[in-house]
């Protein structure tokens, strides 16, 4: 994965037409300017118990997802907490390209408990990742679906920093954490509740992952990520698109979402006019800065 800290600006990115309103640095914060409205809200209340902050402390959630593509790359920001217990943080992509609607990964890694999770008809997974949050820690796993599926851990991020990794498809991704979180939802697995709940949450995962490394064949990309415990065997119901009001914890390694249609969020490139729109401001703004 190539992932970057900065999506910077210039004159040859402005020719392209692919840049966003704004530089986007991570930090594990909602810019709201650059992401827009989420693209999921959770639906139900954690039933992996509530975070009290410092680095999850007391319980996991997902409260919303954002996503963007430009520059070349995918931008995901996950609203929400993971407690550092061991619980993981589950996320697949489908780029395009050929990849799997069953999740069979190589041996050796922690995600590999989840093969034999079916996805949506039509989602066909060509990117994996995984984020074990252990004693302030991410372990992170990594894996490459297309073709013969390869990959595996690729290295460990503290919270609060942002990590770079390389991955096993010979690229390199950035992440940025912000575990502190303080939850106020209700209790499980009634509809969602809390001030702090929800697209109120503005706190959590922030990656940035270059297309090229995630199978990537043009148009839109589909996202699901889940929370799931200790080596990947006991799934929460904190799945972002959101569970169905009163779905308990799933207590499984894996999934079957095989007769549910839609379950993943579905990240749009941008209208052709809002790269003009987006290019001729930054474009004028740079021609009256020299004019100054």
């Amino acid at each position: 994965m190539r992932i970057r800290t900065c999506c910077g600006l210039s004159v040859a990115a402005l020719a392209t037409g692919m840049v966003s309103l704004q530089a986007q640095n991570l930090n594990g914060t909602l810019n709201a300017g650059f992401y827009g409205s989420p693209l999921a809200v959770q639906t139900v209340n954690t039933g992996f118990g509530n975070s009290s902050g410092n680095d999850g402390s007391g319980g996991s959630e997902l409260d919303a997802a954002y996503g963007a593509i430009s520059g070349g790359n995918l931008y995901v920001f996950l609203a929400g907490t993971t407690e550092n217990n061991g619980n993981h943080l589950n996320l697949f992509i489908a780029g395009g390209a050929a990849g799997q609607n069953t999740l069979a990964l190589p041996g050796g890694g922690a995600m590999s408990a989840m093969n034999g999770s079916v996805f949506s008809p039509g989602f066909n997974a060509t990117f994996a990742l995984d984020m074990n949050d252990y004693a302030g820690n991410f372990y992170t796993e990594e894996y490459n679906l297309t073709g013969t599926p390869s990959g595996g851990y690729v290295g460990a991020l503290g919270h609060g920093a942002t990590g770079i990794y390389a991955g096993s498809d010979g690229g390199v991704s950035s992440a940025y954490i912000n575990n502190n979180h303080v939850s106020t939802m209700g209790a499980s697995p009634g509809a969602l509740t809390g001030a702090t709940s929800g697209a109120a949450t503005t706190t959590g995962f922030e990656l940035v992952i270059p297309l090229a490394d995630i199978g990537y064949t043009g148009g839109s990309v589909e996202v699901l990520a889940d929370i799931n415990g200790g080596g990947d065997g006991y799934l929460s119901n904190q799945f972002l698109p959101g569970l169905p009001v009163g779905t308990g914890n799933l207590a499984t390694a894996g999934f079957n979402f095989g007769a549910t249609p839609g379950e993943y969020i579905t990240i749009a490139v941008p209208e052709p006019s809002t790269m003009v729109l987006g290019a001729t401001g930054m474009a004028t703004l740079l021609l009256l800065r020299r004019r100054r």
